[in-house]
């Protein structure tokens, strides 16, 4: 915040050839750290005449002034760390000869420092200077739940006022305002339905800013159903706190009879679920089930409410509100036997018959039959046609192709798989290869 003071028009003394009159003029803005010290601003209107420049004059007591300030061709100059209560002022133009008019009639500043302490404010605060003989205002102003609780002036109680006036300055001086909290009360009123109880059960007296627990206790058999704090809902919680109460407010408790819900849990092989059976759980509570498969088995899957989990170890029903299954299956984790399957075969007459190479692979894996390098040198091929000569049955999904999938099925090792490959050439003449295919156990 800056101050302004406005002083009558004045006539300097005239020396050599200048001739002006002026106003002066100080502003002051509220210091920015308490380390830092205040800072005066002179202002003035231009003088008349020849005018160079001008200086400004400062010390400690009327007509002794100690430092002095060139303010150039300006009519504004700023007092720098100025550390001492008062000042005394005075300003002088110059020509281009360096000649100096008189002083103008002198400025006397006092140091105003406000202070407040924590709970409000004081404006303006800080310390800055104004004029001697003029008035200067202070507002105090508490924060909420807060009131002042005194003001000083200069160290002594002036009461605990809203604000205070400086009146004709003549010397430096202090003002600061202390605040305390309020001893406002308010009442907090708690009920609770039948089964149940609240504490505190009765209208509880809370100072202003405190905070106050209440905590719900249902009677055996019942659960807390839900609870209004001021007539809005805010869960069926079993304590609720307010705090930094500004306010008269409400709390209820209302109950209900805990339900009892059921969670079937069944294994399908070796392993197990912990726990087990049928297991009884209160409404709203959790239930962890385990799922461990036993040795040389794996978790093949976990269904909850016949709806796939995966292969979880573990599952956990929140907040249960309803009746649920859970079941896990195992399987065996050895590694299946590999399958080697091998196909060969002769060369017959004309067309030729290539069922490709010996193949090895393992059970479940797609095998490949691969005739498309049978040949025909009379007129080419026309037909293709795969059946299976031995081994378990397998289903080939295109016979009649030249190249012909399907997926090897899951055999004891050392069992044989054989296949006949005939093509026939665009002349009807037909080649056969009979193709025997071998099984071979991998570990």
């Amino acid at each position: 915040m800056s101050h302004y003071f406005t002083f009558a028009k004045i006539g300097l003394i005239r020396t050599s050839r200048l001739s002006l009159s002026f106003i002066l003029v100080i502003a002051f803005a509220s210091t920015l750290f308490a380390q830092q010290a205040p800072q005066a601003t002179i202002a003035w209107n231009a003088g008349s005449g020849a005018i160079a420049g001008y200086d400004v004059y400062y010390g400690l007591s009327t007509g002794n002034y100690t430092t002095t300030v060139n303010a150039g061709n300006t009519t504004t100059t700023t007092l720098q760390n100025l550390s001492s209560p008062t000042y005394y002022i005075a300003a002088a133009a110059y020509d281009s000869n360096n000649d100096h008019s008189g002083f103008s009639p002198e400025l006397v500043i006092d140091l105003l420092t406000a202070s407040a302490g924590a709970g409000g404010t004081i404006a303006p605060s800080g310390s800055f200077f104004q004029t001697q003989g003029a008035s200067q205002t202070f507002t105090i102003t508490p924060s909420a739940g807060y009131q002042i609780a005194a003001v000083q002036v200069d160290g002594a109680s002036v009461g605990a006022v809203t604000s205070y006036t400086l009146s004709n300055i003549r010397a430096s001086h202090t003002i600061s305002a202390t605040f305390s909290a309020q001893t406002t009360q308010y009442t907090i009123t708690a009920s609770a339905g039948s089964n149940g109880s609240i504490s505190p059960s009765t209208a509880v007296t809370v100072n202003f800013g405190a905070s106050q627990t209440f905590t719900i206790i249902p009677a055996a058999g019942y659960q807390a159903a839900g609870v209004q704090v001021d007539g809005s809902p805010v869960g069926a919680v079993s304590s609720y706190k307010f705090t930094n109460v500004t306010a008269n407010h409400t709390i209820a408790a209302a109950f209900a009879p805990i339900s009892i819900y059921t969670i079937s849990a069944t294994v399908q092989g070796s392993g197990s679920i912990s726990p087990s059976g049928t297991v009884s759980i209160a409404s709203g509570k959790n239930q962890t089930f385990t799922i461990t498969p036993a040795a040389n088995q794996k978790i093949s899957g976990v269904t909850v409410d016949g709806k796939s989990v995966g292969e979880v170890s573990s599952f956990t029903f929140t907040d249960v509100a309803a009746n649920h299954t859970i079941a896990a299956a195992f399987a065996s984790n050895k590694r299946r036997a590999a399958a080697t399957v091998r196909i060969s075969g002769s060369i017959s007459l004309s067309p030729v018959a290539d069922a490709g190479p010996d193949q090895a692979v393992k059970s479940g894996s797609t095998i490949t039959l691969n005739g498309s390098n049978s040949t025909d040198t009379a007129s080419g091929i026309a037909s293709y046609k795969w059946t299976q000569a031995s081994g378990p049955p397998v289903k080939l999904p295109k016979p009649s192709a030249p190249i012909c999938t399907f997926k090897a099925p899951d055999i004891a090792g050392g069992k044989a798989l054989a296949f006949n490959l005939e093509v026939t050439n665009k002349a009807g003449i037909t080649g056969k290869r009979f193709l025997p295919g071998k099984r071979e156990q991998r570990r």
